[in-house]
């Protein structure tokens, strides 16, 4: 093979690295630029960054717990964003979209140095790279807006890059980072530590750091449950996020079933418990993300139960949840599989692999294989108002809005900047640097309504209930029409 040279191999890299960056704005940016992000959770995040950028603390008041009046750090304690703020004088509504972006990039160069680390093999390390970018976690993230705990997965590769190099300074570094992102991602790096003591047994320094990593996590982890949020909350918010009633009401019946009741916990992994929830989603659901994984490097946990270790709160979070959607492969829940099957698979087959060629040819295999699956994923229906169309890239349907961002100027036009609005959820990222915007038809103090109309996607109503509420205020005579066009209407609050 004469063509693999340093020369060849760096080109090839650079390659992967390109492709993959404009795939993933094609999917993220695109979809934000034709309105198809959402005021759950990419609004949410862009009104909290708007008011760090400005140096305040927000009170969300597109949260119906917080009612504008709790500190948002109550519900996810997400202090990376105080980092990330600044760059909204750069790129306004855009910024966490591409920090995601960004960060994910950045990870797949990560998991190239630890492989490079653990085999001095460019092109092996290329493909390494090539896996995690084409992994259908990641697809699944890009296609649902922003959330932090993505970020915090692809820093992952540089944890154990550092922890690989026995790098101390290096390694506190990406922890640190990685525990700012959101709370439950400290609980996730004490199994991460524990892995991590459990794969370096043999070596005394990268042993102790993994008790470091573990420790560490443990502490921040129960500092920010038991002290950090809870003051943020000022006693008006108990923690939203405990949805596990297949375990128990709280923290302490959920661990006493962990640990009394195993068969009944593993039985969880497979079966559908839910009560409520969309009946799109079964037990199927599971099987699926099992699948998905097993397609992805899965059967590599197996040889190395250390990296499987890691993955027990990712499992627990996603199959013992209330809400059957995070059982799926869909959205950002699945993002944390990603540095770790990676990681997994490409350290069994350097210690595995008898020569560089069958290194080589395992890892394009591996890269092929999570490409496939991901176009699986990105072909599937998804549970949102815009389908597979929100991934499809490869598709000219992917391109094709029923608004463009000239309809939405025409409605928008003399909505004043400050101003306290109630919008469709579509509308919501863009304009949710205001201290008070609601999302429709939730309306409380607002003083403009701006509604519209895609023939797609009504959330949280159908489109039936939403025209009958839109055209009962229009004729309610307590409101003004300021624009109307065929695709929507601005309102103002008559005095």
């Amino acid at each position: 093979m004469k063509w693999v040279n340093k020369s060849n191999i760096a080109w090839f890299t650079w390659l992967i690295f390109i492709f993959f960056a404009c795939i993933y704005c094609l999917i993220s940016i695109y979809n934000h630029a034709h309105y198809r992000t959402f005021a759950f959770d990419l609004g949410i995040k862009n009104q909290v960054i708007w008011d760090y950028a400005h140096l305040r603390f927000n009170y969300n008041s597109l949260m119906p717990e917080l009612h504008g009046e709790i500190n948002v750090l109550a519900n996810h304690f997400e202090p990376i964003l105080f980092l990330i703020a600044p760059l909204y004088y750069i790129f306004g509504s855009y910024t966490l979209l591409f920090i995601q972006v960004g960060a994910i990039l950045f990870g797949g160069w990560g998991i190239y140095k630890y492989v490079m680390e653990i085999s001095g093999d460019r092109l092996f390390a290329t493909f390494g790279m090539a896996m995690f970018y084409s992994m259908w976690g990641i697809f699944g993230a890009l296609s649902f807006d922003f959330h932090t705990n993505v970020v915090a997965a692809v820093l992952v590769p540089w944890l154990f890059y550092f922890v690989q190099k026995k790098n101390i300074f290096g390694m506190f570094l990406f922890l640190i980072l990685i525990l700012l992102c959101k709370e439950n991602m400290a609980l996730w790096m004490v199994f991460v530590g524990i892995g991590v003591f459990l794969h370096f047994i043999r070596h005394r320094t990268q042993r102790n750091f993994g008790i470091v990593i573990a420790a560490i996590s443990a502490v921040y982890f129960v500092g920010v449950m038991k002290f950090a949020m809870p003051f943020f909350a000022d006693g008006k918010m108990e923690y939203l996020h405990f949805k596990y009633s297949a375990l128990g009401s709280g923290w302490k019946e959920a661990f006493q079933t962990l640990f009394t009741r195993p068969g009944y916990v593993m039985d969880l992994l497979f079966s559908n418990h839910a009560t409520t929830g969309d009946p799109a989603f079964n037990e199927m659901a599971k099987w699926q993300t099992h699948t998905f994984v097993f397609l992805s490097g899965g059967i590599f946990l197996l040889f190395r139960p250390q990296f499987l270790v890691m993955l027990i709160p990712i499992y627990a979070q996603k199959m013992f949840s209330d809400d059957p959607g995070k059982w799926s492969v869909f959205g950002q829940y699945s993002i944390e599989f990603v540095p770790i099957l990676v990681l997994a698979a490409f350290t069994v087959i350097n210690n595995k692999a008898k020569t560089p060629v069958v290194k080589i040819l395992a890892g394009s295999l591996l890269f092929l294989a999570a490409l496939d699956t991901s176009k699986e994923f990105v072909g599937l229906w998804k549970p949102m108002p815009y389908g597979k169309v929100i991934t499809n890239f490869y598709e000219r349907s992917h391109y094709q809005r029923e608004i463009s961002p000239q309809n939405v100027k025409d409605v928008l036009s003399g909505l004043p900047a400050d101003a306290s609005v109630s919008a469709t959820f579509f509308l919501v990222p863009h304009i949710a640097d205001r201290k008070t915007i609601y999302q429709f038809p939730e309306i409380k103090n607002a003083e403009y309504i701006a509604i519209m109309d895609d023939g797609v996607g009504y959330y949280p109503l159908d489109n039936t209930l939403f025209r009958i509420q839109r055209d009962s205020l229009i004729s309610s005579g307590s409101w003004k029409v300021m624009n109307q066009t065929p695709y929507g209407t601005l309102l103002k609050r008559n005095p």
